[in-house]
């Protein structure tokens, strides 16, 4: 694996984790009315529509970065027929990581947008109407997320990669579980709730960055 990908892959984390960052650090009080998951109070009409418009354009700026980093961590697999798999796994892995985010930033912006010009009752209706809709799509989205991520830790740990197996303990998903654990043992604040947000990106940029402080056998010449 070529250390700039995984660089590109910190860069495209970075610029989803800013539109995390402004779609989470608001009040994190429970709206009265039965809501989308990640709607709270901090999401209502006071909440500012430039914040969507620049969690939108980090998003189509990042994935360009985002795709790179994520599928060539095919390369640290030993063999041919293998990489090939990873590179459809992780493919797969960067539309669902953007599915989740633009389902989520489009359902925040209409919410806050329903509150500001119909109020809060006709938002939480517009609301939950659009997430019947999307939450098959954000439902598969998480669960091919999920596979891939596991799935990683499974050929690190059977030996298939470059990495050392005990590296299998020390995966992206491990780093998104410890922050979102942090976010929850935190007191309820605008804080905790953006880093809770957060976890996802946070977590993959955690394991690439220890990627490259450590290098090994993994970045011995470009693939």
């Amino acid at each position: 694996m070529d250390k700039k990908y995984a660089i590109q892959g910190i860069i495209g984390c970075a610029l989803f984790g800013v539109g995390d960052w402004l779609l989470g650090f608001v009040d994190p009080g429970e709206v009265s009315e039965e809501v989308f998951y990640f709607i709270s109070a901090g999401h209502g009409a006071e909440y500012p529509d430039w914040k969507i418009m620049v969690t939108m354009v980090c998003a189509i700026i990042g994935v360009l970065f985002l795709w790179q980093g994520f599928v060539h961590i095919a390369d640290l697999m030993k063999e041919d027929k293998d990489k090939e798999g990873a590179k459809r796994v992780f493919t797969f892995l960067t539309y669902s990581w953007l599915t989740i985010h633009f389902v989520v930033t489009i359902i925040v912006f209409i919410y806050s947008y329903s509150c500001r010009t119909l109020g809060n009752e006709q938002a939480v209706i517009i609301t939950n109407g659009l997430d019947k809709v999307l939450d098959p799509c954000i439902l598969i989205a998480y669960f091919i997320l999920s596979v891939a991520l596991i799935d990683l830790i499974i050929v690190i740990a059977r030996g298939k990669t470059k990495l050392k197996r005990t590296d299998a303990f020390i995966t992206p998903l491990t780093w998104m579980l410890i922050i979102g654990t942090v976010s929850m043992v935190l007191p309820a604040s605008l804080f905790s709730k953006g880093l809770y947000t957060f976890c996802m990106n946070g977590g993959m940029i955690a394991w690439f960055i220890r990627l490259l402080v450590r290098p090994g056998a993994e970045f011995q010449g470009k693939e």
